[in-house]
């Protein structure tokens, strides 16, 4: 079969026996978040241990298809990647092009659609087929692909329209954007790594609003902004640059306030979805909304209080208060955790709530000022989102602030 038989014949639906298989999985909020990080770690440096996580994932995806279209696209899927962790096919501009694609169905089939266009897995097929015979023999799940496609014969070449110019001058187009693809992954791996940063920072800060909004944070901000700029993102850099000047401005005017720190933390959260996106090949804007609520905050006027910077004292627990806030912090976790494995469950939300409203409670009355502010923050985060259908990565800053809530108590329980 010739390129061109697979790209203009009728589309066939082939299912076939895969000679491996795993147990069955269910789209559900923890698969998606792991299908997120191994996709996008492909995309930036094709790295084998993912694209075997990927394989296994779609093995268990087909095992758990009663309709045939979803089943033969993992089917297909499970080949491809079980490639390229074998290094028989390469996250280059095409293949880079599928990894994001793939990425986009799933979210559209565990999102409950059931319709899958036969371009992509004609387009994988496309890169199967170009694996030499010998080769694919030695891969089991790329022989049986090939062997029902019958792609017996190696194609010389990719079908024009999947060969996008950046395979040609090395270059990467993100729709009216060309850079050169090793500037686009440097930008990406730095900023990646400042956006984490900034994140867990402002997640730190957060939950000690007493303090000033911590110099490295701006740091962190300014640099994403002029490398965004530098290399043609202006709705990132603005969004960056927009954020820093709101942090300096509350930086000057501690304590700060929750609903400023809220904003912050938003804004770091939507910095990280836009780099998302650009790696998976798409330009965004921010968040609607975002940018005039940080405006918002570089022209608000402090009232007087908030102009002196307080030092809370380092509160001595009680001994019967420190086993009452592990426990319930434990208990915490355990309904966040619920929660985010399930988002429609509002059980567990309900739980979590009712859980900080009594360390909240315990706190004051033990004079704990410090972490009744901190639960009664994340408390905040909680009701703000509401209880409308959520995904799981609306749920993962609530981690982050929990995360920082367990450190603050047990520095709490270290001091003499």
């Amino acid at each position: 079969m010739t390129s061109e038989d697979l790209w203009r014949r009728d589309w066939r639906w082939v299912d076939f026996a895969l000679p491996l298989e795993q147990q069955a999985l269910a789209y559900e909020p923890q698969l998606q978040s792991r299908v997120d990080g191994c996709v996008l770690k492909l995309m930036r440096s094709g790295e084998s241990a993912c694209a075997h996580d990927m394989c296994d994932i779609s093995l268990g995806l087909v095992s758990a298809q009663s309709e045939l279209k979803p089943r033969v696209f993992w089917q297909i899927c499970a080949a491809y990647f079980q490639a390229m962790a074998d290094g028989l096919c390469v996250a280059d501009a095409p293949g880079k092009r599928a990894l994001s694609q793939i990425l986009l169905q799933y979210r559209a089939l565990a999102r409950g659609e059931t319709e899958i266009s036969p371009q992509l897995p004609r387009t994988l097929l496309l890169l199967l087929a170009q694996v030499s015979s010998p080769q694919a023999a030695q891969t089991p799940l790329l022989d049986a692909v090939r062997q029902a496609y019958n792609l017996t014969a190696t194609l010389a070449k990719q079908e024009p329209d999947l060969q996008p110019a950046e395979a040609h001058d090395q270059d990467k187009v993100i729709g009216n954007l060309r850079i050169g693809i090793a500037e686009f992954n440097a930008y990406l791996n730095e900023a990646d790594e400042w956006s984490r940063h900034l994140h867990v920072e402002l997640g730190e800060w957060a939950l000690e609003l007493h303090r000033p909004v911590p110099q490295s944070a701006l740091g962190w901000a300014h640099s994403l902004a002029t490398s965004s700029e530098r290399i043609g993102l202006p709705a990132l850099s603005e969004l960056a640059q927009t954020l820093e000047r709101a942090m300096r401005h509350a930086q000057a005017q501690a304590p700060g306030l929750p609903e400023h720190a809220r904003v912050f933390l938003e804004a770091a959260e939507d910095l990280r979805r836009l780099l998302h996106q650009f790696a998976a090949g798409f330009l965004k804007p921010p968040a609607a909304g975002l940018l005039q609520a940080l405006q918002d905050i570089e022209c608000f006027e402090f009232s007087e209080p908030a102009l002196i910077h307080l030092e809370l004292p380092d509160p001595v627990l009680p001994e019967e208060f420190a086993d009452e806030a592990s426990a319930l912090l434990h208990q915490l976790g355990g309904a966040l955790r619920q929660w985010r494995a399930r988002p429609d469950n509002v059980s567990a939300r309900n739980e979590a709530l009712r859980l900080l409203h009594t360390l909240q409670s315990h706190s004051q009355r033990a004079g704990v000022d410090g972490l009744q502010r901190s639960s009664e923050f994340l408390e905040s985060a909680i009701e703000q989102l509401g209880k409308q259908p959520l995904q799981t990565d609306q749920l993962d800053p609530l981690f982050s602030r929990f995360d920082t809530l367990k450190v603050q108590f047990d520095k709490l329980l270290i001091r003499p």
